[in-house]
């Protein structure tokens, strides 16, 4: 059986694991809002969000505080993409 501590350390590591992909994600959502790719990447940002929701919810045996580290981890991002802002990306191709 795992100790409190290793658990404690396992979320944190798994939430800014979640937020740094879910923030680059979601910067490439905005930056491709007009592009067909933006697909992929909600795809792959909704993906991400229900295999930290899995890890959570395994974690910590609870799922109100799986729920609120989750709700903590979306606000963090929230203010990080309020605050700093988003990546901007632009396709270009290799060849001129």
């Amino acid at each position: 059986m795992e100790s409190n501590s290793s658990k404690t350390l396992e979320v944190a590591i798994a939430s800014l694991n979640f937020m740094t992909i879910s923030y680059a994600l979601s910067s490439m959502m905005i930056s491709f809002k007009t592009s067909w790719i933006y697909i992929l990447f909600f795809a792959s940002n909704v993906w991400v969000i229900s295999e930290y929701w899995k890890t959570l919810k395994e974690t910590t045996g609870n799922k109100i505080v799986a729920s609120a580290v989750l709700v903590c981890s979306f606000l963090v991002i929230c203010l990080v993409m309020y605050f700093v802002g988003y990546i901007d990306g632009v396709i270009t191709p290799f060849a001129n």
